[in-house]
């Protein structure tokens, strides 16, 4: 075989592969997507159904209705992940800049350290967190869920804005020195535009984790409304009504819909402030 077309078999097989991970990723979104679609009870048919005969939106209205309100949880869902993605934030760009700027014994050590720590799981720690979370007063409350994911976070935030960091010249922090600038003005007005991309990527990926987390909310909310965010208040209804997955499957394409856009317009921006550190 030749050279051109051995790199033709390649791209064939590379572009087969790519086929077949987006269909068995896609295809339970895609499952999901009719199945909200599908008048109730409808879904319980044998044979299956793979598209309704009669497509409804009738779904749609009865969770976003009084009976269930699912845009109130969308609501709760978004300033937890928003408080969450600023708190990040805050913590992961200092602890980088630590990290990645000054100069200290074990700093490397701390930064292993903290990735270690993020590898722990979070159902081992969930009784601690609500024990504390309770002993503050902070039980079915916004902070419960916003402080805890803050902490999940900051490791791989960390990890992200360090790399862009470390690429930064010295010799740009110390001309802005040389010209009166303290460290904060250094850190803010020289260091941070030059790494907007891995810190506004460390952002999306602490707002969408915080925006699917479900354990930690069930656990302190504990079955308050008022708080409940998304994935939460989707298995609060689906008991409530005897797991009717018409209004579930809906439910959840309602909430996915948000973070579904938000990745399409900002997937380009995304990658590249992931692979940018990498390759500086």
């Amino acid at each position: 075989m030749t050279k051109k077309g051995r790199r033709t078999t390649r791209s064939a097989v590379s572009v087969v592969i790519l086929l077949a991970v987006a269909v068995w990723s896609l295809s339970p979104l895609a499952w999901l997507v009719i199945t909200s679609f599908k008048p109730l009870g409808t879904e319980y048919r044998i044979p299956v159904e793979y598209w309704p005969e009669n497509p409804t939106l009738e779904n749609y209205r009865t969770v976003i209705g009084e009976r269930f309100r699912i845009q109130r949880s969308v609501f709760n869902s978004f300033v937890v992940s928003t408080g969450s993605m600023i708190g990040t934030l805050v913590l992961a760009t200092l602890s980088a800049y630590a990290i990645a700027r000054l100069r200290f014994a074990f700093r490397f050590h701390t930064l292993y350290a903290l990735q270690i720590a993020g590898m722990i799981p979070p159902i081992v720690v969930i009784a601690p967190t609500f024990v504390l979370m309770r002993t503050l007063g902070l039980i079915r409350t916004y902070w419960a869920m916003i402080i805890p994911n803050m902490v999940y976070s900051v490791p791989l935030a960390s990890f992200l804005i360090a790399s862009y960091f470390a690429n930064v010249p010295f010799e740009l922090e110390d001309a802005a020195k040389i010209d009166g600038a303290g460290t904060l003005r250094t850190i803010t007005q020289v260091i941070l535009p030059i790494a907007a991309p891995g810190i506004f990527s460390a952002g999306v990926l602490a707002f969408l984790g915080s925006w699917g987390e479900f354990m930690l909310a069930n656990t302190v909310s504990i079955g308050s409304a008022a708080v409940e965010t998304v994935p939460v208040a989707i298995l609060s209804f689906s008991r409530a009504f005897e797991l009717q997955w018409s209004w579930v499957a809906a439910g959840t394409v309602v909430a996915l819909l948000p973070i579904i856009v938000a990745v399409m317009v900002l997937q380009r921006t995304i990658v590249r402030g992931l692979a940018g550190g990498a390759v500086k």
